[in-house]
């Protein structure tokens, strides 16, 4: 079990059967074996890899059991183990810092560095907006660190947030791709709505047509000014030869494979989860019915205050005080493992949280969800998962 068993010691049977839910659904997307299936039903000759996001990793091993990598590059925001012909370099996440733009420069030189008669195989995923940056002509690496800070802790969501990074970053929507000359196939696992590949981590291999008025629209909404460098840069267009992509896997199918895996009735609410965080809570309440309920997304949470914790233990502690005395339980659960400064992956919370952890309003006060649930015993904790398809949050009243 990749879980700290903490959380099990509050009604442990019911919270074994939660538990081995989210098991199933990290074993539904794992990119390894989704990459490995994938690249195995069309024979393929030496290929060149650049994998960017959560499950570069992962995904640069699957490939490798699939083809013969000859060079890669892989970027992520932790270190697992890739075959010898491949570079890993850790980039800064949530907000891009050094090593972020000391990752970007090294991938725009390695696409530019592929032999023209070796084919470039892009392994592409959540996070990778972050790990992989650099600034386009006229833009500071500063200044892109204060768009990305800025949008985030104003609670604004990633489709916004990369909308305006994608038009100041020489590594987005599709710049890798517009830098090698070629097109590149790429593999992604999907974090977004929609599971637009042109979001995930900001399409460094996916050419997307540009709207610079759109994405100073994002930036004004957030109260970010747009000076002239600025925009110059953002209406800068850069041609790119077109994509070739594939999904291999978003949130939803990881909340199917709760559904196979539950006991009770299952209903996978098409709605994703993207408005503030208690907007959220309240919207499902309304609409759960007795049996398993299955919600996928990414809310925003607009931090203003000292404590620690993320949107899924923020939104667990919400909902807490909510289930007092029923024996409903809820998960709320980020995919690759880390949510916000939490330091877990979410929370598990039950009709009898509250009582153990005593008032949450002073905790949701100082948003500080995660030391609050350490102390009611409801901190779901795990190494990261190598994965990430988004926000899991399930409600179960037991039939």
């Amino acid at each position: 079990m990749r879980f700290e068993p903490e959380v099990l010691a509050a009604d442990p049977d019911r919270r074994i059967e939660v538990v081995a839910w989210l098991e199933a659904a990290l074993a539904a997307v794992d990119p390894e074996r989704l990459t490995r299936a994938a690249l195995s039903q069309s024979p393929r000759g030496p290929v060149a890899t650049i994998a960017i996001g959560k499950a570069a990793s992962a995904m640069t091993r699957g490939a490798a059991s699939a083809a013969e990598i000859v060079m890669g590059l892989c970027i992520s925001d932790h270190a697992e183990d890739v075959p010898d012909e491949v570079t890993t370099l850790i980039g800064d996440h949530p907000i891009p810092g050094p090593a972020s733009f000391e990752a970007g420069n090294a991938a725009i030189d390695f696409v530019r560095s592929v032999p023209s008669d070796v084919p470039i195989l892009g392994l592409i995923s959540g996070g990778g907006s972050a790990v992989c940056e650099y600034p386009r002509p006229g833009v500071s690496t500063s200044l892109l660190t204060e768009v990305a800070t800025r949008l985030v802790r104003s609670g604004a969501t990633i489709e916004e947030i990369n909308l305006a990074r994608g038009h100041l970053s020489s590594t987005k929507r599709g710049g890798l791709a517009a830098r090698s000359g070629r097109v590149i196939e790429t593999l992604v696992i999907s974090d977004v709505a929609g599971a637009d590949p042109s979001v995930v981590a900001s399409g460094p291999t996916s050419p997307t047509a540009p709207d610079p008025s759109a994405a100073r629209a994002v930036l004004a909404r957030h109260g970010i000014e747009v000076t002239t460098a600025m925009w110059e840069a953002m209406t800068t267009n850069v041609e790119a030869p077109p994509s070739h992509i594939t999904l291999l896997a978003d949130g939803f199918d990881a909340a199917q494979a709760v559904a196979v895996a539950a006991s009770d009735p299952v209903e996978i609410r098409s709605e994703w989860l993207e408005s503030e965080v208690v907007e959220c809570v309240d919207d499902l309440l309304s609409h759960a019915g007795p049996g398993v309920t299955v919600c996928v997304g990414e809310p925003v949470l607009e931090v203003d205050g000292p404590g620690k914790g993320g949107r899924n233990t923020h939104a667990a502690l919400t909902i807490a005080p909510k289930l007092a005395g029923s024996t409903a339980i809820f998960v709320a659960f980020a995919t690759d493992g880390v949510d916000g400064r939490s330091g877990s992956a979410g929370a598990i919370v039950d009709g009898a949280t509250v009582k153990r952890g005593g008032d949450p309003r002073p905790a949701l006060t100082r948003f500080d969800s995660a030391e609050y649930l350490a102390r009611s015993g409801d901190l779901l904790r795990c190494r990261p998962t190598g994965t990430n398809v988004s926000d899991l949050w399930i409600l179960w009243k037991p039939v």
